[in-house]
């Protein structure tokens, strides 16, 4: 046990001292940044950013972008700290106000003679083109004290609706290059500030015997990684031993699971992290660097994404699960599948685009042309889709479910299937009719079992003319209620409803307490009824016709 805490300890003082060298954004870092600018800008404690015009290349289009570039790029890199930013009209002003000729901006020599003259620390310069509907922009770094030049990149973006949030985009990108490729290469400077404190301790260190790990930017690497990989298992354990514990007490079982399926994503998350904190530290060549940054970032973001669809897919699945114990539906077996599908692809989707994004990829033409594929798509499967909805409809709005009774367009039977596309009803000949849901839910329908499952039988006859209706009335009431099986209330009823051509006529009503039992009772009054009237003597007439004939003479 000891040995472990040792270790422990052990590890913990070299993380301490790998995260103090390589964090590039702490205070030390500011006040080592703020000294040195003052010693090389000569302007307080900040470094001097230029960014020139941008040149209007082969005098295209859109003039304002000379100036209007630098602006975007100026409001990007406004939250670093530590940096004076002037832009191309202060430039032009400084320029006039010392005298100073200017031939060409994009011309290196050019810019780095106004580096030096305006003491600026860097600069950003480019050009743009415009050809056809697509704005070309080069843009490169300079870095005064190295008379170096930092490659940039080459940005398209299409003249389009969304021209102006490209540009924006594009500004974020030179942001995100600048900070990497440029601003990173002078952060630290420990032979100017021998009286810092962290100067100092980073000098003990370096001469203690484990100064040659902290030094070698490799082993410091493998350390930062093998750190991670420790804090990973600590987060799984730290899933495993307490939220487990901790949901396991609760009544829901949701919490529980979003923690099994949350545990290796995210100590996955935790190691790449590591892996991309030890691949700053290396600082490869810059573009190398770049690359390996955002494939790392990419990886953490997929896997933030799959861990999102995964408890997304848990909440969908429980909240599908409550509704089916309430209602009898098709909803877990034709409405979550469809949910979960839908929440997976856009979760992903993002997630993707996120990413590409990291790339410095474009995706306005991408999005712009999954709309227009999404808009020819959703009108060629328009039908389908309308059904697919339908059937949503009805099975959330449970206008009907399976085994009900219902009659639609004359068709009478019994609900086999509520699908997501179609409905199938069972007639009573043993036939299959298949209804589309997009046309199902327009149309009017009758459901036997709604509001619920007691019907009533109604039995037409007709006695013959001269027979006491009253008699009758009693006759047929006496042989109904002789029927089982039938519901006391309502009571059932003897009606005299007309004077026919050739009888008088009635209805016996009664009623069943399920829909099943009311072809087979309504067979049964019949019978009955008929045979009370021939025992009661009472007459049922045939159907009569009198015919006048006139004799002519």
């Amino acid at each position: 046990m000891r040995i472990k805490m040792r270790m422990f300890i052990f590890m913990l003082f070299l993380f301490t001292a790998s995260w103090a060298f390589s964090e590039k954004n702490n205070g030390v870092k500011e006040q080592i940044d703020n000294k040195k600018t003052t010693e090389e800008t000569g302007d307080g404690s900040f470094r001097k950013i230029l960014i020139f015009p941008f040149e209007n290349f082969s005098e295209s289009g859109m003039k304002y972008l000379t100036n209007y570039i630098p602006e975007l790029i100026r409001d990007s890199l406004g939250s670093e700290k530590n940096i004076k930013i002037i832009i191309a009209e202060e430039i032009l002003k400084e320029t006039k106000r010392l005298n100073l000729k200017i031939e060409n901006y994009y011309d290196t020599g050019t810019a780095m003679k106004l580096l030096e003259d305006l003491n600026g620390y860097a600069g950003i310069m480019g050009r743009y083109i415009i050809q056809g509907k697509v704005l070309r922009i080069d843009y490169r770094g300079l870095i005064l004290k190295e008379n170096r030049v930092v490659k940039g990149g080459t940005y398209d973006i299409p003249i389009d609706s969304i021209f102006l949030s490209s540009l924006e985009k594009f500004s974020g990108s030179v942001e995100s290059w600048f900070k990497i490729d440029v601003l990173r290469e002078q952060l630290f400077d420990f032979d100017k500030d021998k009286e810092n404190i962290f100067v100092q301790y980073y000098e003990k260190i370096g001469k203690s015997r484990i100064g040659i790990i902290i030094k070698n930017k490799w082993l410091l690497a493998l350390i930062i990684c093998v750190i991670f990989y420790i804090l990973s298992l600590i987060a799984g354990l730290f899933f495993e031993k307490v939220l487990k514990r901790i949901t396991g007490k609760t009544a829901t079982s949701v919490d529980e699971e979003i923690v099994d399926i949350s545990k290796k994503p995210v100590r996955w998350i935790i190691i790449f992290f590591g892996i991309k904190l030890a691949v700053f530290t290396i600082g490869a060549a810059s573009s190398i660097n770049k690359v390996l940054l955002n494939i790392t970032t990419g990886v953490i973001i997929m896997l933030a994404a799959y861990l999102a669809s995964k408890i997304a897919e848990i909440i969908i699945q429980s909240w599908g699960k409550k509704i089916t114990e309430r209602i009898e539906s098709r909803i877990d077996d034709d409405l979550i599948p469809l949910f979960l599908k839908i929440s997976k692809i856009v979760i992903i989707s993002i997630g993707i685009i996120m990413v590409l994004s990291r790339f410095n990829v474009n995706i306005a033409p991408l999005i712009a042309s999954l709309g227009i594929a999404g808009f020819a798509i959703g009108f060629a499967v328009k039908d389908s889709l309308s059904n697919v909805i339908g059937g949503i409809v009805l099975i959330l709005d449970r206008s009907f479910a399976v085994g009900d009774k219902v009659s639609i367009d004359g068709d009478v039977g019994v609900i086999k299937e509520v699908g997501l596309r179609n409905t199938k009803i069972q007639t009573f000949d043993n036939e299959i009719i298949v209804y589309p849901n997009g046309d199902l839910m327009n149309k009017k329908f009758k459901n036997y079992v709604l509001p619920d499952p007691m019907i009533r039988v109604v039995v037409n006859f007709g006695v013959a003319y001269g027979s006491d209706v009253d008699m009758v009335e009693e006759v047929v009431l006496k042989a109904v209620k002789s029927i089982s099986e039938i519901a006391e209330e309502p009571a059932p009823s003897v009606v005299f409803t007309e004077m026919g051509d050739f009888s008088l006529n009635f209805q016996a009503k009664f009623w069943v307490p399920n829909y099943v039992n009311q072809y087979n009772k309504w067979v049964e009054a019949t019978k009955v009824v008929y045979k009370s009237l021939n025992e009661a003597g009472i007459n049922i007439p045939f159907p009569t016709h009198t015919i006048i004939i006139e004799k002519e003479g």
